[in-house]
């Protein structure tokens, strides 16, 4: 088909989501919705009665409900560059390089056998512990040694059974049921559209009694469409099969995501011995497990609270949650109260961090004061009511750093306002999204949570956001109001106009987003935050270098330069002033005495004001010194 296996793996998961209306182009399919949305209206209308008769209704999230004046107000918060760049703090280069380590690191994620320990230590000072890959080798090891124990006495239906299990040990395979439910809608999409998409078969045979200025005309109709579309259109069918799929299949493909033995994402632990962090790394969607935990995304109960969380990477993190908590346990035993823990990813590495970071806080594995804020690079929202949850544990909203690049698509997936069309389906295909508070009050998936950092690079690298000041850049998104209510409302209008600008479909319309080289890879990849951050400090450093020549020359220029003289002074001959002409007002040598005392005299008073040491005298012109040392002894 044309389509390696990396370009398959970059395939955007987004793209399943907020493009589910080309799946009824054609007559029968879209029928077929339209008798889905009626019987969803019956009982959508029946359970809204029911709600409302029911005195013991569930009380909405905090971030999900919009009150009346919020309505009326929202049309009046229209942002331009000016009004949304008043929101804006630029991150200070402490805060930048924390940023670049952590980018380092989750790039590094996606490279962990190349990973050299002696390299990490010696440039960065972290001391490599252990990875996934490490604990799936360990595992394997035991299961055959347990095998071999029992060889002996097998016979070969045994073997055939210790084989399935090493099979279920690749943490790249997913169980018979979900595997064969997605891949056999996937394939079923493929086999009856890509025809027209892309040639599979000879051209000849496809359009052998046309003539050839018409055979001419489909081979340029072929070619504009090219392989990604055909992987679009099929995982956009896989991903309605998933939501509309029973509970038998939703469940096996939870259990194999929670399973200690899978990982979703591949992940690894360093040490910053001088400070007693222990930091986890965790990959973005790089297997099938970590497909799977994408495409489950109805809302369930995280952890039995009253918030709401993305199921497939809910299950996933449970998983995850179970091989990191040893390590977790191990560096408390190791620094007790003065352990802490950074957790950071990229992508659904990232939202995998935040759950796991959250789950050991409620399960009182670790106490709040040992978590360090969470870090995420282009990191999908995935709760409901997050910032209602931070307040109710007790954490700060920068307890949430999300950094999004200022075009990626992913972290705007689930945060987008959805057309109704796409809202109703989902309702139709799934009971969990009809009384899901964010999907019925404000059009989205899942709400942003915790601090949003908006990360703006090069325009050589990407161009620029309408509502961004020009030139690279990495912001907090806050709001400096006095009175609370109108901060917070304002603060999220502003979440809210930048994750729907551009919005999803707007990026997914343009042909140029698509494939390795498209504009989604570009904007999303780790390597990309990597490098744009990295070029926010050196603009940083490259602002600071200039501000302090700018104050040394303010600093030093009127000790230098006495005014109505000029830079250079010469023993044994005039000096002329910057303004004389040739030959005119020219000074003789008592009055270039008479200004290098009057500089010595200035300088002395800087030195004693400044409370300045001794040795910087050192560093003052000798000649000038010498000039003020003569002309202290001939006055005298």
């Amino acid at each position: 088909m044309g389509t390696s296996y990396t370009d398959v793996q970059n395939g955007n998961w987004v793209l399943k989501i907020l493009h589910v209306s080309s799946l009824w182009r054609d007559r029968e399919e879209m029928k077929q919705s339209q008798e889905l949305e009626k019987e969803e209206e019956v009982m959508v209308n029946g359970q809204v009665n029911n709600n409302h008769d029911d005195d013991d209704e569930e009380e909405e999230c905090e971030v999900c409900r919009i009150d009346d004046d919020d309505d009326d107000d929202e049309g009046a918060l229209e942002f331009d560059r000016d009004s949304f760049s008043r929101l804006l703090r630029r991150v200070s280069l402490t805060e930048a390089k924390l940023y670049a380590q952590m980018s380092y690191l989750g790039n590094l994620a996606y490279c962990i056998p190349k990973i050299k320990p002696g390299n990490l230590l010696k440039y960065h000072g972290l001391c490599f512990v252990t990875s996934s890959l490490e604990k799936k080798e360990l595992a394997m090891k035991a299961e055959k040694k347990h095998m071999s124990a029992e060889k002996p006495g097998a016979d070969g239906k045994t073997e055939d059974e210790a084989e399935g299990k090493e099979q279920k040990n690749n943490g790249r395979r997913i169980s018979a049921s979900s595997a064969y439910h997605i891949a056999a809608s996937a394939a079923s999409y493929l086999h009856s559209h890509t025809r027209s998409i892309l040639p599979f078969k000879s051209l000849k045979a496809e359009c052998g009694q046309d003539s050839p200025e018409q055979g001419s005309g489909t081979v340029d109709s072929i070619n504009i469409m090219d392989s990604d579309v055909a992987s679009f259109m099929a995982t956009t069918d896989s991903v309605t099969a998933v939501v509309a799929a029973k509970e038998e299949v939703k469940q096996a493909v939870a259990d194999d995501l929670k399973s200690t033995r899978l990982s979703p994402c591949e992940w690894f632990i360093c040490d910053d011995d001088h400070s007693g962090t222990r930091f986890f790394v965790i990959q973005g969607s790089e297997s099938l497990a970590s497909w799977q935990a994408n495409l489950l995304f109805e809302p369930v109960q995280f952890e039995g609270l009253d918030v709401l969380v993305h199921r497939g990477i809910y299950e996933a993190a449970k998983g995850i949650y179970e091989q990191m908590l040893p390590e977790v346990r191990a560096h408390l035993k190791s620094y007790g109260k003065h352990a802490a823990f950074r957790f950071t990813g990229h992508s659904l590495g990232g939202s995998l961090s935040l759950l796991v970071n959250l789950m050991l806080l409620v399960r009182g594995e670790v106490p709040a004061a040992s978590l360090l804020p969470v870090i995420t690079f282009g990191a999908p929202s995935i709760m409901c009511g997050g910032d209602s949850l931070l307040c109710k544990l007790g954490l700060p909203r920068s307890h949430v750093q999300s950094i999004t690049m200022h075009r990626d698509i992913v972290p705007r997936a689930f945060s987008c306002n959805y057309p109704n069309h796409v809202a109703e389906l989902l309702k139709a295909v799934n009971g969990n999204f009809r009384n899901h508070p964010c999907l019925n009050n404000q059009k989205l998936l899942y709400a942003p949570m915790g601090e949003l950092l908006i990360l703006q690079p090069d325009e050589k690298f990407s161009p620029h956001h309408p509502l961004l000041p020009s030139g690279s850049g990495l912001y907090f998104l806050d709001c400096p109001l006095l009175d609370k209510d109108d901060a917070e409302k304002q603060l999220r209008m502003a979440k809210m106009v930048f994750l729907n600008s551009p919005h999803p479909l707007e990026i997914l319309s343009d042909r140029s987003a698509y494939g390795s080289e498209g504009t989604i890879q570009r904007d999303h990849d780790m390597n990309s935050y990597l490098r744009s951050v990295r070029g926010v400090i050196r603009q940083e450093l490259n602002r600071i270098r200039k501000a302090r020549r700018e104050h040394r020359r303010k600093l030093w220029g009127p000790l230098v330069l006495p005014r109505g003289m000029s830079a250079g002074i010469i023993v044994g001959r005039p000096v002329a002033s910057s303004n004389s002409v040739m030959g005119l007002d020219q000074f003789n040598f008592s009055g270039i005495i008479h200004t290098g005392k009057e500089s010595l005299k200035r300088f002395s008073r800087l030195v004693a004001s400044q409370h300045m040491r001794l040795l910087v005298v050192l560093l003052f012109p000798a000649r000038l010194l010498l000039l003020g040392a003569y002309s202290v002894i001939s006055f005298n």
